[in-house]
């Protein structure tokens, strides 16, 4: 019976297939999804650098109509998941205004905390716990990881604010993993390859699939002597035994976008392993683009197998010479988007149009991918709240207002997507009415506001994050 099986030997046979989650689960561990119907929320935040320039960032029309296919768009990348996006013009973080340190140093710090920065220690580093980590402490338990950091290249040395997002509760910086192939080890192990022996890997999946067969028939005949709440239950198990057995035959390697989502047990094959990276090439700044797809890949994986739902992601860039801009982005382009003699201000704006579209493109290719991962009625996607942001609105002046924020994915319903909000009125400033440091900021809108909200949706109870000046939801989400 189903109840004598060995639940050893059963993981064991499993190893290195999505079915062992889910059936992990049903044998009493908490490592697996399959605990019912409804598929689990997901995280993801993603950081990126030096602001953008208000007129191209912002979508044109209004809150249901806009669109983001114009001329020098910096968002025209994600005009296909349009229904996907809550684009939001206006946000500040004026807890660095009111309360200390703005600028560069300031925006990587409060983006995913709304603390201060605290400089006492020598280094910048906030007050409390980053908004990953308050939601990996929630919802990360029933995961095998609570969370993952990651960092597409390592920019000015490990502890520099661009490389950190993700702090524990007394403020210190949680480790990030560059190599993707350390990532693919900690996440899969010695998972199947598509390179390995074909003959074996269809020997194994043919011992699943029997396995499976027996547990369905089994646990079939076990419905038959139970009643109420404890055939309920089962009936639930089962569900969750039809799924995996309709899914596993079909093992491989994600979709392109232009194909049918596969389920989730089929994206959770693990897939070949990304190809090893030395401390040299992990440094080479060429590599960004490749380095950036492939934890972009290993995060679909993540997601598929349900082996975390919290993930960060930074993704700098100092140049990018892959688009033919070997200026530094920084000091050459961000700040100088205020020059006024042509051609050098075309020239300029135009650059700053191409790194900040990059960034877009690489936001759409992880929404691609989630897209393509199969769950219940919808998709990864659906069940996912990615949170893209930048430590700068107007670049050339070190200005943490208007700073460039997107919410993509579906966030499994909690807000409305598909929208273009204007938090405060078109062409208001902040920093008009404001009267220096230590002074309130009345006409800002916090950004401590989305984190509550964000926090919210995923069962925290707060009312406050970060500085508790900023108190209640950003209004206009749900």
């Amino acid at each position: 019976m189903l109840r004598e099986l060995s639940r050893r030997s059963l993981i064991k046979t499993l190893a290195g297939s999505a079915a062992a989650l889910p059936l992990a689960n049903l044998l009493g561990t908490t490592d697996a999804y399959a605990q019912g119907t409804t598929p689990p929320m997901r995280f993801i935040a993603i950081f990126t650098s030096h602001g953008c320039l208000p007129e191209y960032w912002s979508p044109k029309g209004g809150e249901l109509d806009f669109n983001l296919d114009f001329p020098n768009s910096m968002l025209a990348p994600l005009q296909r998941h349009r229904s996907k996006l809550l684009v939001l013009d206006g946000l500040d973080y004026q807890v660095l205004y009111e309360h200390g340190l703005t600028g560069h140093e300031g925006g990587p710090v409060t983006f995913l905390t709304g603390s201060k920065v605290n400089t006492a220690s020598g280094d910048d580093l906030p007050e409390n716990a980053s908004l990953d980590q308050v939601l990996a402490a929630q919802i990360g338990g029933a995961t095998r990881f609570r969370s993952l950091q990651l960092n597409a290249w390592e920019q000015f040395g490990g502890q520099h604010v661009y490389n950190s997002i993700s702090f524990t509760p007394n403020g210190g910086r949680v480790p990030f993993e560059r190599d993707p192939a350390g990532v693919y080890q900690r996440l899969f192990g010695a998972a199947p390859s598509p390179t390995s022996d074909p003959g074996e890997n269809a020997r194994t999946l043919a011992r699943r699939k029997s396995l499976l067969d027996y547990l369905v028939k089994d646990a079939t005949r076990l419905r038959n002597r139970l009643a109420g709440a404890e055939r309920q239950k089962l009936e639930t198990h089962l569900e969750s035994l039809r799924d995996i057995e309709r899914r596993l035959g079909s093992l491989s390697t994600a979709p392109t976008p232009s194909q049918e989502p596969v389920p989730a047990e089929a994206a959770c094959s693990g897939g070949a392993a990304p190809p090893a990276f030395d401390l040299g090439q992990l440094g080479n700044l060429e590599n960004m683009p490749t380095l950036t797809k492939l934890h972009m890949d290993l995060i679909v994986r993540a997601f598929a197998c349900d082996l975390t739902r919290v993930v960060t992601m930074t993704i700098p860039g100092p140049s990018m010479p892959w688009l033919g801009i070997h200026e530094d982005t920084h000091n050459d382009l961000a700040h100088r988007l205020d020059v006024t003699d042509e051609p050098l201000r075309s020239q300029i704006r135009g650059k700053m149009v191409q790194v900040q579209r990059w960034y877009a493109e690489q936001v759409a290719y992880l929404m691609d991918g989630l897209a393509s991962v199969q769950e219940g009625s919808g998709t990864a996607l659906d069940n996912t709240l990615i949170l893209w942001g930048n430590e700068l609105g107007d670049a050339s002046g070190h200005m943490n207002v208007r700073v460039p924020t997107v919410l993509a994915g579906g966030a499994a319903g909690k807000f409305r997507m598909g929208r273009f909000l204007r938090l405060r009125p078109e062409g208001s400033d902040p920093l008009s009415g404001w009267s220096g440091p230590g002074t309130p900021m009345p006409d800002a809108v916090a950004h401590n506001k989305l984190l509550v909200s964000i926090a919210q949706a995923f069962g925290v109870n707060v009312n406050t994050f970060g500085h508790p000046d900023f108190k209640g939801p950003l209004s206009g989400l749900t």
